[in-house]
C-alpha cells in the first residue's frame, strides 16, 4: 500500500507522518514504565539498607544485590531522562517541520499572487500577439477534421478519451496537483492584473490578506460567465426515496463510513439512529459527482453543483440533501454527522458551515472544500491525496483547521490510467481510511472516539437511500 499517511491540524501545528506520532507515543509510554521502575526500585532501596543488611547479619550476597540495585537505579534514571529527550526532541520535530511547511506554503503562496497580477497584466498583449497562431491552428484543425470520412471522424472523437486516460499520469503527480493549487489561490490576482488594479490593493483584498476575493469569487466570475451561454445555470430538484428503510447498525471505523457512500442511482444514504428515550440522530452519506457535463441534465450532482458550491451559492445537489434530510424527519436540533466524497464532502462541509444543523461531526474524502468555513468545535476529518487533483481545486487551507490526513497514493507504484484521476476514486480513499483507523496518532484516535460514540448508545438503526433529479432543465 503505498504512502504513510502524514496528519496535521486539528488545533496543532505538528506536521508528521503517522508512523513518527506513534513512535513519540511509544517513547512516553516508555517513559511512564521506566518512571514507575524507578519509583519501585527507589522504594526496594529505602527499606534495604547497608545499616539493615547489617543489623539482620545478611549474607555478602545480599550487600552485592543492594549495590547492583542502587546501579540499576542509575540506570533506570538515565533511560527514563533519554526516552523523555526523544519523545521532545520527536515532538519538536513535528513542530519544526510544521512551521517550515506553513512559512513554505505563504511564501510561494505570495509568489505566485505576484506573478499571477504580472501575467494578468500582460495577458492582452500576449492573447493578442497569440492570436493569429491560435486561429490559424484551430482553423486548420477544424478543416481536416471536416475533410475526413464521417466513420473516421467518429472513431477519432470517440478515441479521444481513451487517449486522454491513456496520458494523463502527469495529472497525478503531485507537483502538478500543487501548481494546480498556487494557479487556482493566484486566479483572484490574474483577474486583478487583467483590470489593472493596483497589486498592493489586490494583494490586500485577495487570499493573502482579507480574503474578501479569492476562490470563491474567481468561482462566482465562471459560473456567472458561463450562464450568459446557458451553462451552469440551476434548476429546481425532485428527491426521492429509494426503497424502503433497512435495519443496519453503527458503523465502527471511518473505512465503514467510506464503504457506506452510495454507489448506484441514489445520491444520499440517511441513517437513523433511534435511541431509549425515543429521540433519534441522524448520520447523512453523500456520493460524489455523476456528471462531467457543463450543461445541466438530470443528474443534480453534476458541474453546474460543482461550481455553484465552489462559487458559494446554493447549488442543486445541495437542495437535494436538504429535503432528503427534511423527508427524513431531520431538523435544526437533531444531532447529525455528515460524510462524502468529492462533490459529497464539499456539500457535507457547507452543510456543518451553515449553521442550520446541530453537526456533531464531518468526515470528508477528495474534497474541494479548503474554503468553507466550519466551527472549530465540529470534529472534522478531511482526508485528501497529494495525487488527487480535485482537492486542489478549492485552493490551500484558509477558513477552518481539520484533522487533515495526506497521503500520496502512487508514491511507490506506477499511476495506473483506467481512470482519468486514480488518486480521486473512492477505493483508494477507502485505504486510506483504513490506514486513519489503524493508526494510534493521538488526533486520530480521539476523532475516531468521537466518530464512534456518536451512534453508540442507538437501540435501532435504519437506512434509507435518495434519489435526486433536476425537473426543470433550461
Amino acid at each position: 500500500m503505498s504512502g504513510d499517511i502524514v496528519v496535521s491540524g486539528g488545533g496543532s501545528s505538528a506536521v508528521a507522518t503517522s508512523e513518527l506520532f506513534a513512535q513519540a507515543q511509544q517513547l512516553d509510554l516508555l517513559h511512564e514504565r521506566l518512571a514507575g521502575c524507578l519509583n519501585l526500585a527507589a522504594a526496594v532501596d529505602r527499606i534495604v539498607t547497608s545499616s539493615a543488611l547489617d543489623a539482620t547479619d545478611a549474607p555478602p550476597s545480599a550487600a552485592a544485590a543492594e549495590r547492583d540495585l542502587d546501579d540499576a537505579a542509575i540506570v533506570i534514571a538515565s533511560a527514563t531522562s533519554h526516552a523523555a529527550h526523544l519523545r521532545s526532541a520527536l515532538e519538536q520535530s513535528a513542530e519544526a517541520y510544521g512551521f517550515v511547511e506553513r512559512s513554505a506554503t505563504r511564501l510561494t503562496q505570495e509568489l505566485a499572487a505576484r506573478f499571477g497580477w504580472l501575467f494578468g497584466l500582460m495577458l492582452p498583449g500576449i492573447a493578442l500577439s497569440l492570436l493569429p497562431g491560435i486561429v490559424g491552428v484551430t482553423g486548420g484543425l477544424t478543416a481536416g477534421l471536416a475533410l475526413l470520412p464521417e466513420s473516421s471522424r467518429k472513431a477519432l472523437l470517440a478515441a479521444l478519451p481513451q487517449w486522454f486516460r491513456r496520458n494523463s499520469a502527469g495529472l497525478s503527480d503531485p507537483r502538478t496537483v500543487q501548481l494546480v493549487r498556487l494557479l487556482v489561490m493566484s486566479a483572484d490576482d490574474i483577474g486583478g492584473g487583467v483590470l489593472r488594479l493596483p497589486a498592493d490593493v489586490v494583494h490586500i483584498l485577495g487570499d493573502e490578506g482579507l480574503g474578501i476575493i479569492g476562490v470563491t469569487s474567481s468561482s462566482a466570475v465562471v459560473v456567472g460567465t458561463a450562464g450568459i451561454g446557458g451553462a451552469l445555470a440551476e434548476t429546481p430538484v425532485t428527491v426521492r426515496r429509494s426503497g424502503a428503510a433497512i435495519a443496519t447498525t453503527a458503523p465502527s471505523s471511518f473505512e465503514e463510513r467510506a464503504a457506506r457512500l452510495p454507489r448506484g442511482e441514489a445520491q444520499i444514504r440517511i441513517d437513523r439512529y433511534e435511541q431509549a428515550d425515543g429521540s433519534a440522530s441522524y448520520e447523512v452519506y453523500i456520493a460524489g459527482t455523476r456528471d462531467f457535463s457543463l450543461v445541466p441534465g438530470d443528474q443534480p450532482w453534476d458541474m453546474t453543483s460543482n461550481l455553484n458550491s465552489m462559487a458559494g451559492r446554493e447549488s442543486g445537489s445541495y437542495r437535494a440533501v436538504e429535503e432528503a434530510m427534511r423527508l427524513e424527519g431531520v431538523d435544526a436540533s437533531s444531532p447529525v454527522v455528515f460524510n462524502g466524497h468529492s462533490q459529497g464532502g464539499l456539500i457535507a462541509a457547507q452543510l456543518a458551515g451553515s449553521g442550520d444543523y446541530n453537526t456533531k461531526g464531518v468526515f470528508t474524502l477528495g474534497a474541494p472544500a479548503a474554503q468553507i468555513d466550519v466551527p472549530t468545535n465540529v470534529p472534522w476529518v478531511a482526508v485528501e491525496h497529494s495525487d488527487d487533483l480535485v482537492p486542489a481545486l478549492a485552493g490551500n487551507w484558509r477558513s477552518s483547521d481539520p484533522v487533515l490526513v495526506r497521503r500520496e497514493v502512487f508514491a511507490d507504484r506506477p499511476v495506473t490510467t483506467d481512470v482519468a484521476f486514480p488518486a480521486h476514486q473512492i477505493e483508494p480513499y477507502r485505504e486510506t481510511a483504513r490506514l486513519i483507523d489503524e493508526s494510534d496518532e493521538r488526533r486520530l484516535v480521539q476523532s475516531a472516539r468521537d466518530f464512534t460514540q456518536f451512534g453508540d448508545r442507538s437501540t435501532r438503526v435504519e437506512s434509507r437511500l435518495y434519489t435526486a433529479v433536476r425537473d426543470d432543465r433550461r
